[in-house]
């Protein structure tokens, strides 16, 4: 790559060498810049036009991303272009580098000790985000100590471990230094207190320890500090009292309420012991939400006793309720919950909460609600790793709600052991395998939702035995096989979706459904449109598109209640049955993609106008199989 001439002019000897430090970068990434091909990050990520990829085909200077001055690579700029790469040792290489830009490009792997060699590097941008992360992880190196020009260090909410090193007391130009969001722990160095020309200090949301440092005072530069979210102990330092620039200190992770005769009766062990869980899970959170208590009386303080905490409910001196949707922005769930053994209701719904969900929550066996989903079109959580299989121990439970996070790995068989659920939504996270026939035991379940995720093989005949199912939407996985008849048995069913890879007939005992209002099946099937679906008069809403044949189902048009009729892609023939036009409350018809032959029937015309295009295949309006 590098050693064509169109690439690089081999005359260049350091830039030569400049190119090989890059390449060697850019072949670890997964994903080179077609991010935004997913709609869900496209406004967040960056498309790399054919000009500006990285190839032989390409002048260096013209690779996305990439500064050249006087032979020399001296930026390197990639957020949000790339996705998935690591951090290698030959960009230590890049000696006349002055910026170090790969936030949010999610790296893993560690950061590398020759970094410690880009000597006239201003700023230092690794951070991830809540969109797109980073994933770096062991220790910050020393060796960043020696980057003496830096301006700029950001290495927010990553994976980092170990302590601060005390080297980066060195970086006496540093205005803004980032370590918010990781897993550091020990000390505050107190070598900090001599980066005087600091403006922002992030140090939340990590496990420090101690005491803050007077030496903090001397950064009198300081505009913004956080502290929150560790395990900091002391009063505050009266020096830090110098700090008139400070427009948003985050220090309330140092005083200790639960000591407090004013927030908590020390006689009363357990309520003691509830409120330790309660303040280390505050701890653990790095800010304030759209619902964050206005009422000074409401707010988690040494000053407000435990019992008008927003969001918290005591019954008999336990805490019993813990609702707090969209009242924090961002931060862990503390494994100290698990110590509510008295708690009935967890809801931690849109507050920005990232990591994992800890295995200790399976500790409280009278839970009957627990809610981390994302709220809908505000504020998202972004948790992380497997579901534990230690959810399956809360035998009270009636509703699990997981939507829209970013957990991954097989939907856990204990699951199945949730005797009480109710209601199970794990819609919109990357989980695999197979769906847990021991879901079949679930047999008080009414709604069972598993959406929008990469979970395969077959649809568990198992499902079955919900008698008890109002909702069942399994659409846009990775399914395959025939839909199976006992689903025929769901005769309470109210809503069912299924899609998109399944195969095989559509079973006559769907037929049973006669409570259903909503039907949409999305595959490849083969075979007639059962005429048993007839019986389906309660239908507003049918959609079974792809692969099926026969004539126009007949019978459609005593579905009297039907809004949305979609039948796209399938190979039905024979005319459009005039009938169709006793569907008075029809408002969005699709016949797209079939073998229908004749003229449109005339009597259509007394439907209501603008759902009925040009006959082009019959295509009525563009009408998709979702179902809301």
């Amino acid at each position: 790559m590098c050693n064509a001439e169109a690439v690089v002019d081999q005359s260049l000897t350091q830039l030569v060498a400049d190119c090989k430090a890059l390449w060697a970068f850019y072949s670890t990434f997964d994903n080179k810049g077609t991010l935004d091909n997913d709609p869900d990050t496209a406004a967040w990520t960056i498309d790399v036009e054919p000009a500006a990829a990285w190839s032989d085909t390409n002048p260096i200077k013209n690779w996305y991303g990439v500064t050249v001055v006087d032979g020399r690579v001296t930026r390197l700029e990639i957020e949000r272009a790339f996705e998935g790469g690591k951090l290698v040792s030959e960009l230590g290489n890049l000696t006349d580098l002055r910026v170090l830009d790969l936030g949010n490009t999610g790296l893993t792997g560690t950061i590398p000790p020759e970094l410690g060699s880009l000597s006239k590097l201003l700023v230092l941008n690794l951070t991830g985000s809540n969109w797109i992360s980073n994933y770096l992880s062991g220790p910050i190196p020393p060796e960043l100590g020696n980057l003496t020009k830096l301006h700029v260090l950001d290495l927010w909410q990553n994976e980092l471990s170990g302590p601060i090193p005390p080297e980066l007391g060195n970086l006496t130009n540093l205005h803004t230094l980032y370590l918010g969001r990781n897993f550091l722990s020990g000390e505050i160095p107190l070598e900090l207190g001599n980066l005087t020309d600091l403006k922002i200090l992030s140090l939340s949301s990590n496990d420090l320890r101690g005491s803050i440092p007077q030496e903090l005072g001397n950064l009198t530069s300081l505009e913004e500090l956080y502290l929150a979210g560790n395990e900091l102990t002391g009063s505050i330092p009266s020096e830090l009292d110098r700090l008139t620039k400070l427009s948003n200190p985050r220090l309330s992770s140092i005083s200790h309420p639960c000591e407090s005769e004013k927030v908590v009766d020390q006689s009363s062990t357990q309520l003691v012991a509830d409120c330790e869980a309660l303040w280390a899970f505050y701890r653990a959170l790095d800010g304030k939400g759209y619902h964050y208590p206005e009422n000074p009386t409401e707010v988690w303080s040494n000053t407000n006793p435990i019992e008008n905490w927003h969001g918290v409910t005591i019954t008999d001196r336990r805490v019993t309720h813990l609702e707090l949707e969209l009242v924090f922005d961002g931060g862990r769930i503390a494994p100290e919950l698990g110590n509510l053994r008295e708690l009935k209701v967890l809801n931690l719904a849109g507050n920005g909460l990232y990591g994992l969900i800890p295995p200790e929550l399976g500790k409280l066996v009278n839970l009957q609600i627990l809610n981390l989903e994302s709220a809908y079109d505000c504020c998202y959580n972004y948790l992380s790793g497997p579901i534990p299989p230690e959810i399956g121990n809360l035998t009270n439970l009636q509703t699990l709600n997981l939507w829209s996070n970013r957990l991954f790995g097989p939907i856990p068989k204990e699951l199945g052991k949730l005797s009480n659920l109710k209601s199970i939504v794990l819609d919109q996270n990357p989980l695999f395998g197979p769906i847990p026939p021991e879901f079949g035991n679930l047999t008080n379940l009414q709604d069972l939702s598993i959406m929008e995720t990469s979970v395969s093989g077959s649809i568990p005949p198992e499902l079955g035995n919900l008698t008890n199912l109002r909702r069942l939407d399994l659409d846009n996985n990775n399914l395959t096989g025939p839909i199976p008849p006992e689903l025929g048995n769901l005769t309470n069913l109210y809503h069912l979706r299924l899609g998109f890879n399944l195969t095989g007939p559509i079973p006559p005992e769907l037929g049973n459904l006669t409570n259903l209002y909503s039907l949409s099946l999305v595959g490849e099937f083969t075979g007639p449109i059962s005429p048993e679906l007839g019986n389906l008069t309660n239908l507003e809403t049918l959609c079974l598109t792809h692969g099926l044949s026969g004539s126009f189902p007949y019978w459609l048009n005593e579905l009297i209640d039907l809004e949305i009729l979609n039948l796209r892609d399938n190979n039905l023939t024979g005319p459009i049955p005039p009938e169709l036009a006793n569907l008075a409350n029809l408002r969005g018809l699709n016949l797209a993609g079939n073998d229908l032959t004749g003229p449109i029937p005339p009597e259509l015309a007394n439907l209501p106008k603008n759902i009925i295009s040009d006959y082009g295949g019959f295509s009525v309006e563009e009408l998709h199989c979702y179902i809301r």
